[in-house]
C-alpha cells in the first residue's frame, strides 16, 4: 500500500479528535470506567454533554500525530452514564449556599457581582462518570475498534473531546473489518459481486429533551445499518404500545424490499398482521405496505374480502393439513379417551402408495375420510362426488343398485358406508350366535364364509377406525362421539380453495414477494393454528433444501405480540421457538415485536442479533433487558423517555448500543422513488 493511502487511513483515527470540541480531562480511569473533569464553558461550546452521549479520550495532539509515541496512538471511546463529585465539591457547595443566602434579588437584575473571577472559574468545574466502550486504533493499516482497553497509565494525560458531525458519524456507523469482509462473502455466495451499501434507519439522539444537540437538521447525524445484518438473523423490536414498533417494522420491510430490488436478489417477506395495519390503510399512516408494494404483495385473510386471498385450506383437498388441524382441535377440546378417537388422530396415513392394490385401498380410505368430514359439517357442494372401488360381493352386500366406482355424492356415500358398518356388525353378531349354538350346522345363516372373508379383507384397520368414527360406535357397540368430536375444526375449512395455501404462500416467498396474513379478523384460535401451520411448513421446506445440499431461499418473517408465540414457557421443540432458534441456519430471518422482554423465551433472546428498544414501563423489563450487551447504560432513559421512535439500537455489525431517533416511515417518498426507478428503466 502506498504512503498516501496509509496516511489517509491514519487520518481516520486523527479525524475523530476535533480540537474545537475539547470538554475536559480524564482524572481517573480503569478497565471499566473513566472519571472526567469538565467545565461549563467547554460544555457550552459543544452545546452541552447529554446523558448517554459519546466522548473520546486520547493522549495525542491531532496536529502532531506523527510525533506521538506508539503507545499513545489510540482513542478511547466513552459513554456518559452519570455525574460524580470532585474532591472540592463540598467546599464549592458551601460557597454557593453562602452566596445565595446573601442574595436579595432572585434574578439579580441589579447586576450584583456574585463571585470573583477565580471562584467563579472553580465552581464551573464538575465531574462525569463514563463507561469505557472500547479503543479505536490502527492495526495493519486498518481502522479497528477493540471492545475494551488493553492497559491504562495513571500518569497519562487523556484529553477528552465530544465527537460531532463526521467524527460522530464514523463512530456510530463503525463496522469491524472482519465483519465487513464476512458480509461481502455472504453476498458473493448469493451471486452479488458489487458492494451493497448500508441503509439509513435514523439519526443519533441522546435524550428526550431534544433542544441543543439536534437544534437544526444539519446537526442530525445519520445512523446506517448493514443489509447483511437482517438476512438470516433475528431482530427484536421492543417497547410499549405507540412508541414506534410498527413504524420500525415498516421501515425494515421497505429496506429489505429495496435491497431485494437493487441487488436483484429474491427475498420473500411474510408479515403476520395481528392488527391489520400492514394489509389495510388507516388514518394514521399515509399508506399501507400492501398499497405501496401492490405489484409485489399478496394479502390473505380468513374472512372473504375483495383484494384478499382465502387463508383457510380446503379440507377435502389438503387432507394432511386438515387432519393436523382437526387433531389439534380434538386435543384442545376433547377429554375423551376413546381408543378409536386416539387411533383416528395417530394412525391414519395420507401418503399415497405406489402399488396398484394399495392405491385401491387408499382411495377407499380417503372416500370414507371425506364422508366423515361431510357428516361432521364440513361444507361441500351438493354436486361434489367421490369415487372408489368395491367388488361385486361387497356391492351386493351393501346395495346392489349402487356402484361407488360411478361416483357417489357425500350424502350417498354416508348412507353406503353406514350400511357397510351395519353389515359388519350383523356378520359379527351372527358368528357370535353360531359359536354359542349347540348345533351350529342347523343354524339358518344369512351370511356365508365368503361374505365374512370379503368384509374382513375390505375393511382394513384404518377403514375400521374410520367406520367407527362415522357410525359413532366402537367394535363392542359402545357409543363414543366419533365424527362429532371434529366439528370444532369446521371453521378452519373453506371449500373455495383448490390448492394448499401453505405451498402457495411458500412459492410467493421464494419468488421474492411480500405476503401479508391479515389476522385481525376471525377466531383467535384459527389465527394461532393457521399461523403455526404456515410457519412450520416454511421451516420444514427450508430445512429440506438445506439437508439436500441446496441453498434455501431468503425469507424474512415478521410477528407482533411475539410473547404469545415464543413465550418463556414454550418448548424449544415447538414450531415458533424452533424457527426463532434454528431458522437462521436455513436462511429464515425473524423480526419479532413485543412489549415484554421478560416474556420472550430466554434462549431466543440470547440468540437475537439485532435489537431496537424504545420505552419500557417497568423495572422488571428494564432489568431483563440489562442482561444483554450494554443496555444497562440506558436503564433510566428507557424507563422515563416515552418519545415515539426514540430507540436504543444494537445490531450485528455494531459493537455497542446506539441511541437513535428512528426515521418516520414515509410511503409517499417510497412511491416517488419507485416512479423514478420506473422512468429510468
Amino acid at each position: 500500500m502506498d504512503i498516501l493511502n496509509k496516511l489517509e487511513i491514519k487520518d481516520k483515527l486523527v479525524a475523530l479528535v476535533q480540537k474545537e470540541n475539547f470538554v475536559g480531562w480524564v482524572y481517573s480511569v480503569d478497565y471499566e470506567k473513566a472519571l472526567v473533569i469538565t467545565n461549563d464553558i467547554w460544555k457550552t461550546k459543544v452545546h452541552g454533554i447529554p446523558h448517554n452521549s459519546f466522548l473520546l479520550a486520547t493522549p495525542f495532539h491531532p496536529d502532531k500525530y506523527s510525533n506521538a509515541k506508539e503507545i499513545d496512538k489510540q482513542v478511547i471511546l466513552l459513554r456518559v452514564t452519570g455525574s460524580c463529585k470532585l474532591p472540592q465539591d463540598d467546599d464549592m457547595i458551601r460557597m454557593k449556599i453562602d452566596n445565595f443566602q446573601n442574595q436579595q434579588d432572585p434574578f439579580n437584575d441589579e447586576g450584583v457581582k456574585e463571585y470573583d473571577v477565580l471562584t467563579k472559574n472553580k465552581i464551573q468545574f464538575g465531574g462525569l462518570v463514563c463507561r469505557v466502550i472500547g479503543t479505536f486504533y490502527m492495526k495493519n493499516n486498518e481502522f479497528v475498534l477493540g471492545s475494551d482497553i488493553e492497559t491504562f497509565y495513571m500518569s497519562t494525560r487523556l484529553n477528552v473531546f465530544m465527537p460531532k458531525g463526521d467524527a460522530l458519524k464514523e463512530i456510530v456507523n463503525y463496522v469491524d473489518p472482519i465483519r465487513q469482509k464476512a458480509a461481502k462473502q455472504e453476498f458473493e455466495k448469493l451471486g452479488i459481486q458489487h458492494d451493497v451499501l448500508p441503509f439509513k434507519i435514523g439519526t443519533v439522539r441522546y435524550t428526550s429533551t431534544d433542544r441543543l444537540n439536534r437544534r437544526t437538521p444539519e446537526n442530525f447525524v445519520p445512523f446506517h445499518i448493514q443489509p447483511s445484518d437482517f438476512l438470516a438473523r433475528r431482530t427484536a423490536v421492543l417497547g410499549m404500545t405507540r412508541t414506534g414498533k410498527s413504524n420500525m417494522i415498516k421501515q425494515t420491510v421497505s429496506v429489505v424490499k429495496k435491497i431485494s430490488d437493487d441487488c436483484n436478489l429474491k427475498i420473500g417477506q411474510l408479515i403476520y398482521d395481528i392488527n391489520g395495519e400492514y394489509a389495510n390503510a388507516n388514518n394514521i399512516d399515509e399508506g399501507a405496505i400492501s398499497e405501496i408494494y401492490k405489484n409485489d404483495c399478496t394479502r390473505y385473510r380468513s374472512i372473504s374480502k375483495d383484494g384478499f386471498k382465502q387463508l383457510l385450506n380446503n379440507f377435502y383437498k389438503q387432507l394432511q393439513d386438515g387432519h393436523t388441524i382437526i387433531c389439534d382441535c380434538i386435543r384442545q377440546k376433547s377429554s375423551s379417551n376413546a381408543a378409536d378417537l386416539n387411533l383416528f388422530m395417530n394412525s391414519i396415513s395420507f401418503d399415497e402408495p405406489n402399488e396398484v392394490n394399495e392405491k385401491k385401498k387408499f382411495r377407499q380410505k380417503i372416500a370414507l375420510y371425506k364422508t366423515i368430514l361431510f357428516a361432521a359439517g364440513f361444507v361441500a357442494p351438493k354436486s361434489y362426488k367421490i369415487y372408489f372401488e368395491a367388488n361385486e360381493t361387497i356391492r351386493n352386500l351393501v346395495d346392489t343398485s349402487v356402484n361407488p366406482n360411478d361416483g357417489l355424492t357425500l350424502e350417498e356415500s354416508k348412507n353406503w358406508f353406514i350400511k357397510l358398518r351395519k353389515i359388519k356388525e350383523e356378520i359379527k353378531e351372527e358368528n357370535d350366535k353360531i359359536s354359542k349354538s349347540r348345533k351350529p350346522e342347523d343354524y339358518n345363516r344369512k351370511f356365508t364364509d365368503k361374505h365374512d372373508n370379503e368384509i374382513n379383507k375390505w375393511i382394513t384397520e384404518e377403514i375400521r377406525i374410520l367406520l367407527n368414527m362415522l357410525y359413532l360406535r366402537n367394535d363392542a357397540g359402545g357409543y363414543f362421539n366419533g365424527h362429532k368430536s371434529i366439528t370444532e375444526a369446521v371453521k378452519y375449512h373453506s371449500f373455495d380453495r383448490e390448492n394448499d395455501v401453505r405451498q402457495e404462500i411458500y412459492d410467493l416467498l421464494c419468488d421474492g414477494k411480500i405476503v401479508i396474513l391479515d389476522l385481525s379478523v376471525g377466531n383467535a384460535r384459527i389465527r394461532d393454528n393457521v399461523s403455526k401451520s404456515i410457519s412450520s411448513y416454511i421451516f420444514d421446506k427450508s430445512m429440506e433444501m438445506f439437508t439436500n445440499g441446496e441453498t434455501p431461499k431468503n425469507i424474512v418473517i415478521y410477528i407482533e405480540e411475539a410473547h404469545n408465540l415464543i413465550g418463556k414457557g414454550s418448548e424449544l421443540i415447538d414450531t415458533w421457538p424452533r424457527l426463532a432458534k434454528e431458522g437462521a441456519k436455513y436462511k429464515i430471518a425473524l423480526v419479532y415485536a413485543t412489549q415484554e422482554v421478560s416474556s420472550v423465551h430466554p434462549n431466543i433472546l440470547a440468540n437475537t442479533e439485532n435489537w431496537f428498544v424504545s420505552h419500557l414501563n417497568s423495572d422488571r423489563e428494564i432489568r431483563e433487558l440489562a442482561k444483554f450487551y450494554d443496555f444497562e447504560d440506558f436503564s433510566q432513559s428507557l424507563l422515563r423517555s416515552q418519545d415515539v421512535g426514540f430507540s436504543r439500537v444494537k445490531t450485528l455489525s455494531s459493537p455497542f448500543v446506539i441511541p437513535i431517533q428512528i426515521d418516520k416511515f414515509e410511503p409517499k417518498k417510497i412511491i416517488e422513488e419507485q416512479s423514478l426507478n420506473v422512468k429510468k428503466k
